[in-house]
């Protein structure tokens, strides 16, 4: 194995690079000097001691080399942004003002060589002008209804009628759409827009009354639907993948954070798979990838998983697949592709290993203590019967003498420090965070769906609730999102399809195994 495979790309490849201060306004360059591909500048960092593959991993800026190394840019990053050459470069690329296709090639090259140049801020400006100017034109599409609707009562002209909708169609179509399928036909292109998208939810998350830019951030999400479909590859990622790739999925790990490079290796060592969907303009990134752990039996603990020094010897001998965290690129937000990748994953792991016989997750629970901090505050004083046993409830209550409710108790519990380090009190709460748990899964809904988007994602996939884990995630993670609850969802292979009609249908979950919790939650159910 070489050094630099071990080494960051960030380290191994990158020299920092630096870039004028001074600030000067952003002028629109001539499209001639326009480089699609530029770089940012990078820190400086300092050699650290030691075995690199045991050190943290440092998240590396790597969006404007997305799979190989950038030339170094032509022109020093924008400071500031001249808005009327910006209106004047978009308004010549979506209403197609270049004279031909290579002059309009190199106008949308040297838009996204512009976006590019700009820091968090003057993007945010970028997109505000792209989703407020360049939406569909109100007054325009209010004719083109008012004439649809006119020739629809006077005239039997099926011909025009035709026209008619065409040109309303247009007219609602955003114009900004014209500048994504322009983009769209550069090489890297898709990869860009996938970033830009991720730069439109970051703004989102921070303006959400912005909805023009939601808009926008859903028409390129259809857009990247339509795209992606068919040009789409599956691939195994192991430890003698290119080192970009594997940095990727450091990078994009958004459910157990990969701490080292000897982190990324045990996650690819024996017993161990990763796949990926790869799109063919972007084959060193993966769009979507998920960590799978051979097994002989199901996992209820995903540190158990992630700290293995000693794994199974022979794959052969494993009786099960667990899919333990699915990750996608932020830009890819709304677009189904774990489902996919699911299912084609499964395929190849049963004609690889025949002897595998379950496929089942170790699913967080990520809402489940927001819910449950939520819920408590409402019904201290008035719990909910049958929730928990009457037995669990009394021995919370033990713990907190003031407490009148178990609720109340529970709620001093969660509110204290150190009580994961006591050993009566997890003992205490083990049942009641374990039926509390079940409950959230079984019967909080959002219209007729699980309330909680992970149960959303796998029920609606067909799977089935197979058990709720104590402790099932140790780390401050698991503690702050779930109470360390985790979940098993477990996909039946000859029931999947009937499983996702019934939960698509009416909501009916499909439970596996004899969780004793799960049970008492269903049961509740059928009473609501």
């Amino acid at each position: 194995m070489s050094v630099c495979r071990r080494l960051p790309l960030s380290r191994v490849l990158l020299k920092a690079r630096s870039h004028p201060s001074t600030k000067q306004s952003a002028k629109i360059m001539p499209a001639s000097t326009a480089h699609f591909h530029t770089t940012r500048p990078q820190p400086e960092r300092s050699t650290r001691d030691g075995d690199e593959l045991s050190q943290p991993l440092e998240p590396a800026d790597l969006r404007s080399f997305w799979d190989k190394l950038r030339p170094e840019p032509s022109t020093p990053l924008h400071p500031d942004l001249d808005i009327g050459d910006l209106r004047t470069l978009l308004s010549t690329i979506i209403h197609k003002r270049a004279n031909g296709a290579v002059a309009m090639e190199l106008h949308t090259q040297q838009c996204c060589t512009l976006y590019e140049s700009l820091d968090n801020v003057r993007r945010t400006k970028f997109l505000h002008t792209l989703a407020h100017e360049f939406c569909a034109p109100k007054g325009k599409a209010r004719e083109a209804a008012t004439a649809y609707v006119d020739a629809t009562k006077q005239s039997e002209d099926y011909a025009q009628t035709a026209h008619l909708a065409r040109v309303l169609r247009d007219s609602l179509t955003p114009q900004y759409t014209e500048l994504f399928d322009q983009i769209n036909r550069l090489p890297n292109g898709f990869a860009f827009l996938v970033h830009m998208r991720a730069d439109m939810l970051s703004h989102i998350r921070l303006v959400r009354d912005d909805t023009a830019c939601r808009a926008m951030s859903d028409a390129l999400m259809k857009k990247l639907e339509t795209w992606i479909i068919g040009t789409l590859d599956l691939m195994r990622i192991t430890w003698n993948s290119p080192a970009c790739t594997i940095e990727k999925l450091g990078q994009y790990e958004s459910v157990h954070a990969v701490k080292s490079w000897l982190d990324v290796k045990r996650r690819l060592g024996s017993s161990r798979r990763c796949f990926g969907f790869f799109h063919r303009s972007v084959p060193m990134e993966p769009l979507v990838f998920v960590w799978v752990a051979l097994t002989d039996s199901i996992s209820s603990n995903v540190q158990s998983i992630l700290r293995d020094r000693e794994p199974m010897e022979n794959e052969h001998d494993a009786k099960c697949a667990i899919f333990y965290s699915i990750n996608s690129q932020p830009g890819l937000s709304g677009v189904d592709l774990g489902n996919f990748l699911i299912k084609r994953v499964v395929r190849v792991l049963r004609a690889d290993l025949p002897n595998i016989s379950t496929f089942c997750t170790l699913s967080p629970l990520p809402k489940f203590r927001s819910w449950l901090e939520q819920w408590l505050t409402e019904g201290l004083t008035n719990p909910p019967a049958n929730i928990v046993s009457t037995q669990a409830a009394k021995q919370l209550m033990d713990l907190v003498p003031e407490a009148t409710t178990w609720t109340m108790a529970l709620k001093h519990i969660m509110d204290s420090r150190g009580w994961t380090s006591d050993q009566p009190t997890l003992s205490a709460m083990e049942p009641v965070v374990l039926a509390l748990g079940a409950h959230y899964l079984v019967n909080v809904k959002r219209s007729n769906c699980a309330f909680d988007p992970v149960a959303n994602f796998h029920l609606r996939n067909g799977a089935c609730l197979h058990r709720v884990n104590w402790r099932g995630n140790s780390s401050y993670n698991g503690l702050r999102q779930s109470l360390e609850l985790m979940c098993n969802y477990n996909y039946v292979l000859d029931r999947i399809e009937h499983n996702n009609e019934r939960y698509v249908r009416d909501g009916t979950i499909a439970v596996s195994g004899d969780d004793p919790y799960i049970a008492r939650a269903m049961a509740l159910n059928a009473k609501l």
